[in-house]
């Protein structure tokens, strides 16, 4: 099989990455994907730094059995502790979040926003890479670690998320207008966040990865042979009946077939 053909590598710490699958899917719909869900272990974002870095070279090991061409670490506290690591070991190119979101945030106007899990907030990642970008930006972090259960939950629209919500965003300064959503659970809660903060732009990590999986792909890595559409096999690390109705939600399509993988 010629490089070009292999599949894409998706993972994530449970099934939130299927809104970088979904737009994947829309955007690059005849290339191959395998995602991988560490269901099991979830969440990440309560965990330490050492144990994140860990089962991200776990889960990075598990998707080379598939010889991918391009690894996406569809999770922003994966992202921010354990990408250098696997970039180190990995023989296929790995991405992960923040980078995207966070060159969209320096090019949007005035101060800029960040919500994620205490872990991702307390890396300092999106801070870094955006002041990266542009040294003048103002950023304002607010970690959330209720959101996460919420979305696995699936209440996506429900009058317990907007308290919660309008709880943590009312700790961003009125000032704020763009937001990037540091979790790729978050783009499922957006009925409640702009409910709670109506005229707020949103940064969706995963949309904005997938733009550079595209431009990736134009590159060196080459888009499959074939135009059909591409198929999408999903792997779990710990699957329930509720697991795949709320991950059908997140994709905005039927789930399918779902294959549990032991670590």
């Amino acid at each position: 099989m010629s490089r070009a053909d292999r599949p894409i590598g998706v993972f994530d710490s449970g099934i939130g990455g299927l809104t970088v699958i979904h737009a994947l899917r829309q955007l690059v719909p005849q290339e191959e994907l395998i995602y991988l869900g560490d269901t099991a272990r979830l969440p990440y974002g309560s965990k330490s730094h050492h144990t994140i870095e860990r089962y991200t070279l776990q889960m990075g090991e598990l998707l080379q059995r598939h010889d991918p061409k391009l690894i996406v670490i569809a999770c922003n506290t994966a992202s921010a502790h354990g990408l250098p690591a696997l970039q180190a070991v990995s023989p296929c190119p790995v991405i992960g979040v923040i980078e995207p979101g966070a060159e969209a945030a320096a090019e949007a106007p005035g101060a800029v926003g960040v919500i994620g899990t205490l872990a991702t907030v307390g890396s300092g990642a999106y801070e870094a890479a955006i002041l990266r970008r542009d040294p003048s930006k103002v950023i304002h972090s607010v970690a959330c670690p209720l959101l996460v259960p919420l979305a696995e939950e699936g209440w996506f629209d429900d009058p317990v998320t907007d308290s919660v919500c309008r709880r943590y965003l009312d700790l961003l300064p009125a000032d704020v207008k763009t937001v990037v959503l540091g979790c790729t659970h978050y783009p499922t809660l957006l009925p409640s966040l702009e409910r709670c903060r109506p005229g707020t732009h949103w940064i969706d990590s995963g949309r904005v990865t997938a733009k550079v999986v595209d431009r990736l792909l134009q590159g060196s890595l080459g888009y499959r042979t074939q135009s059909a559409r591409g198929t999408l096999r999903v792997q779990l690390t710990d699957a329930s009946s509720r697991l795949k109705e709320v991950g059908s939600r997140f994709l905005e399509e039927a789930l399918g077939d779902v294959e549990v993988v032991d670590i």
